[in-house]
């Protein structure tokens, strides 16, 4: 069967396996933030229309300006992209024909856009039995094989984190050895606790963090991400990047939501007291859940196989996303996003249920 590759696209799943599109849907395969500002803090039609009829500034400058603020760094360590993928294509372009290291299961993109441009990928695998992490001695071992590491901080689709004191002693090793770390921190923003890499950027000139501002402020549609890195990357990326590649719309999206700092922090608190509610709940109900900082969560049923539980969901509307393309998942479990209580509720209910 041709799964799709990627989650929030219900209606091209339905027609995949060959089920019937329920008139209610769920969409749990969808990880962009479950929480929308009113309609009173969103920018006004004539702004929308306005946007829409103009040319986008091609440097990106104001977003960059306020990003770079933001993130504490001058204006030639960012770059803008459109949405965190051409970010990646745009790296895998650069880093044609290198050795590559992707630390999986994780984002499929990676791989996509690296053999795309012709590198060799060497990954290393981790487990459910490992808590999904790694040893240092075989993420060292791979960093000596390998020109770029690829990993994803928040990993998707297991949600679980590296301590930081080890991912500091990663990216110091790389740097060392000239080798580069891409670190992928779109789901940053949803880590309650959490800490980010983009500081480091300062001491290590081979780190390379990526970000999305589509997930947070749930503009899927606008398509917003960056890079911060050194000044000399920022500009070969910007050298590969088509001209207009980030809409006057998402540019003035992002710089209109920019400063919603209470918003985020309420997002975060929301989605970790949620997770931990939802997690105790199906743990106790008999099925495995992944220990995620982000949020989405792996699942799977302690007892039974994941197929039936698959199609069950779906049919009654609750769509999750498979893991048939994620490297060692093998489709043994299912991603789930965190969202709401009313809509997580719907999700136990269902899941309760079916197990007895």
């Amino acid at each position: 069967m041709n799964w799709p590759s990627h989650g929030a696209n219900p209606h091209r799943f339905y027609e995949t396996i060959g089920l019937s599109l329920p008139e209610r849907l769920l969409d749990f395969s969808v990880n962009t933030n479950p929480y929308t500002l009113p309609l009173s803090l969103w920018p006004s039609q004539a702004d929308f229309c306005r946007w829409a009829s103009e040319y986008p500034d091609p440097e990106a400058t104001e977003l960059i300006r306020a990003l770079a603020q933001a993130e504490q760094l001058s204006d030639e360590h960012i770059f803008v992209g459109n949405g965190a993928s051409q970010c990646i294509d745009l790296l895998a372009r650069l880093f044609s024909g290198k050795r590559v290291g992707i630390l999986e299961p994780t984002f499929s993109e990676y791989r996509r856009a690296c053999l795309a441009n012709g590198c060799t990928v060497k990954s290393l695998v981790s487990a459910e039995e490992s808590g999904w992490g790694h040893e240092m001695s075989a993420l060292f071992a791979l960093l000596e094989q390998v020109d770029v590491l690829f990993l994803c901080q928040p990993n998707n689709p297991t949600g679980t984190a590296m301590e930081k004191e080890e991912l500091y002693a990663l990216v110091q090793a790389a740097d060392e050895g000239g080798k580069f770390v891409v670190i992928d921190e779109a789901f940053y923003h949803f880590w309650d606790g959490g800490y980010t890499t983009v500081p480091w950027i300062s001491s290590f000139p081979h780190l390379i963090v990526v970000r999305s501002l589509t997930k947070i402020y749930h503009l899927a549609g606008a398509r917003v991400g960056y890079v911060a890195a050194n000044a000399t990357m920022i500009e070969k990326l910007k050298a590969l990047q088509p001209a207009w590649s980030v809409s006057q719309l998402a540019q003035q999206l992002a710089l209109h939501f920019l400063p919603m700092n209470e918003f985020v922090a309420h997002t975060r608190c929301m989605i970790a007291r949620e997770r931990q509610r939802v997690a105790s709940v199906l743990q106790e109900a008999g099925y495995y859940v992944s220990p995620s900082v982000a949020n989405f969560y792996l699942l799977r049923p302690l007892n039974k196989p994941v197929e039936p539980l698959l199609y069950s969901l779906l049919k009654e509307g609750i769509v999750p996303r498979h893991t048939m393309n994620f490297a060692g998942l093998h489709g043994r479990y299912l991603r789930l996003s965190v969202k709401t209580t009313e809509e997580n509720d719907r999700l136990l209910s269902f899941l309760k249920r079916w197990q007895t």
